[in-house]
This record gives C-alpha cells, sequence and structure tokens, in this order.
C-alpha cells in the first residue's frame, strides 16, 4: 500500500534528492584533486540545510496564517452569537417586564375593587385595568 506524503515531507524528500546529486556532482568534478573537496561538499550541506530551513518556516508562517485567519473567524462568529442572544435577551427583559407591570396594575385594581360578582362589575373592573395602564405606561 502506497502512502501519499504530505507536502513537507515531499519538500525534504526533494531537497534530499538535491543534495545527493549535488555531493555526486562536486565529487565527481573533483576526483583528481582532493584538497577543496571537504570544504566543497560541507559548503554546499550547509547551503541546503539553510533552504530547507528557510522553505519549512515559509510554509509554517503560512500555516500559522491561516489558523490565525481561522480564529479570527471563529471570534466573529462568536462576536455575532453573543450579539444576537444578548438582543433576545433584551425583547425577552421587556416582555418579562410588561407582563408584570400588568400583572402589578391588574392585582392593584383587584385588590381595591374586587373581583366582582356581575359581568357589569367585571367590565367596569377591566375598563379601570386599562386606563390604568395607559396612564402607567406613558
Amino acid at each position: 500500500m502506497i502512502k501519499t506524503l504530505s507536502k513537507t515531507n515531499t519538500l525534504i524528500v526533494a531537497f534530499a534528492v538535491v543534495v545527493l546529486v549535488g555531493i555526486v556532482l562536486l565529487i565527481s568534478r573533483q576526483v583528481f584533486d582532493y584538497s577543496g573537496l571537504a570544504f566543497d561538499v560541507l559548503t554546499y550541506v550547509l547551503s541546503i540545510v539553510a533552504l530547507v530551513l528557510a522553505v519549512l518556516s515559509v510554509l509554517n508562517t503560512v500555516r500559522q496564517g491561516r489558523k490565525i485567519n481561522q480564529m479570527v473567524r471563529d471570534v466573529h462568529a462568536a462576536v455575532t452569537e453573543l450579539k444576537e442572544v444578548s438582543v433576545s435577551n433584551d425583547k425577552i427583559e421587556r416582555e418579562v417586564n410588561e407582563e408584570y407591570h400588568m400583572n402589578k396594575v391588574i392585582t392593584d385594581v383587584l385588590s381595591e375593587y374586587g373581583i366582582g360578582d356581575s359581568k357589569k362589575v367585571r367590565h367596569s373592573i377591566a375598563r379601570k385595568v386599562t386606563r390604568r395602564m395607559k396612564k402607567t405606561t406613558k
């Protein structure tokens, strides 16, 4: 079974191949002159390592940038949801306050005039509740 290599692993393998080819070329070029071979090989290997580290640093920076952008999107979505929850909470609070106010007015009127034994008395109490609601909400 063949595993697919990630981009980073593929890049490392490609650089390893380049290093090996470069070493072979350096050795074949200097078959007869061994005095500078060690220095040339060392310089070549160090330059390839520096190149690999630079490329990996760029890849890491790009990956971090993507993650930061994703985090910014997540935070923005969370802030939007919190604003929606706040608006909903304010609406619920207003409704509860209105209901509380209405219940208080009804309770006050009923405590003053009673429940009412007849339909006429109940209508009179309802009108008084309506008038008092209008007075107190303005």
